[in-house]
């Protein structure tokens, strides 16, 4: 418990010195506040080599992710004009190729549905679509975004003591506007306001539920909250550079004063995060491990592994790269390949889908595909 508590504290003194260049003062305490919103303090948006990296992108971001993960590395590299692009990454869970493999192996329907239940209830289903299209330059970054999340899980002893089906999707769209200058050689500041259009699905079929499927539909629609709202994060990168090795601090603040949304959709909640980077360079080759603490105040009250990303990243030549870390506590790889103004990435990493401690974690696979001018 001391130990927690130091490492707690030593983030937080440090968070504190990197945001009082901004002027923006943290919170003493996490106040009780509306946490029924199923984005938590995870990125609203993450680069595929990213994720495959462990996930910290705080201190470094892949290409278009530094529009969502910092604002102040937009001003951070070489040249003025960085990329026009478009990416379109598809994710599934292992539970979601099982299911899939279980409907093509059944004969019947009745065998194919109970094949489908079944294999809910062994391992998570989730599916996932992110589109992201914009430009990039030195001084700002346009994104226009587009994110589709859908999961189902069983559990055989639900709120009732009964076998119940949670079904949660959070999807959203909008429009991001990031800005950054340096103000040094050492320290670089950015804001990124965004528009977001949210939907979100969180409720549960009992048995009974199941057995009918219109009542079982209407309780899922009548469950869907929809709204939109302003976003806006800052962010502070401390940077020390050599020939061959650099150091970077960065501070995040996500949904500054909280983002609140029309219509009865509850908040996204104002985050600290930190992050520390260490890059090791050449002309053309990079290895940069890095480590990002979300949500330091703890307002979403999640366990401390689901706010811990962590990893490494080899870039070689700029044409091909791999990545591994430890992302919420659990193993991430996959690796990239530049092929002119193509661009592949694809990978894996686990993640648990639920709150609930007996819930198992998933597998998760992505593919991203892209383009860049």
């Amino acid at each position: 418990m001391g130990l927690k508590y130091n490492n707690y504290f030593v983030l937080y003194s440090l968070l504190q010195s990197v945001f009082g260049v901004l002027g923006v003062t943290m919170p003493q305490q996490s106040i009780a506040q509306n946490t029924s919103s199923l984005k938590k303090s995870a990125p609203l948006y993450q680069n595929g080599f990213d994720l495959a990296s462990g996930g910290a992108s705080l201190t470094r971001a892949t290409q278009e992710g530094v529009i969502f993960a910092n604002p102040s590395l937009i001003p951070i590299g070489e040249g003025i004009w960085r990329s026009f692009y478009g990416k379109n990454t598809f994710a599934v869970s292992e539970g979601s190729l099982n299911i899939v493999k279980s409907a093509l192996e059944s004969t019947t329907g009745s065998t194919i549905a109970s094949n489908i239940l079944q294999n809910i209830f062994d391992k998570p289903a989730y599916l996932n679509n992110a589109s992201a299209l914009g430009l990039l330059t030195s001084y700002v970054g346009v994104a226009g975004l587009s994110s589709v999340n859908f999961s189902i899980y069983g559990e055989k002893f639900g709120s009732i003591g009964l076998p119940e089906l949670s079904v949660k999707s959070n999807s959203y769209a909008g429009v991001v506007l990031s800005a950054g200058t340096t103000l040094s050689d050492y320290l670089s500041i950015g804001i990124s306001p965004k528009y977001i259009y949210n939907t979100q699905i969180d409720t549960t079929l009992s048995v009974g539920d199941l057995s009918d499927l219109k009542q079982g539909l209407n309780k899922i629609k009548n469950s869907l909250t929809q709204g939109n709202g302003i976003a806006t994060d800052l962010g502070v990168t401390l940077q020390l550079r050599s020939k061959h090795f650099d150091v970077r601090v960065a501070g995040v603040l996500t949904d500054f004063g909280n983002t609140t949304f029309s219509g009865s959709m509850p908040p996204w909640l104002q985050t600290y995060h930190a992050g520390l980077g260490l890059t090791l360079h050449d002309n053309s080759n990079a290895l940069h491990c890095a480590v990002d603490y979300r949500d330091i105040t703890n307002v979403y009250n999640e366990p401390l592994s689901k706010k811990m990303y962590m990893g490494c990243k080899l870039i070689i030549a700029k044409w091909v790269a791999f990545g591994y870390g430890m992302r919420q506590g659990w193993p991430s790889y996959g690796m990239v390949l530049n092929l002119f103004v193509a661009r592949i990435e694809a990978g894996t990493y686990t993640t648990n889908l639920s709150a609930s401690p007996g819930l198992p974690p998933s597998a998760i696979y992505f593919l991203t595909l892209g383009y860049e001018l």
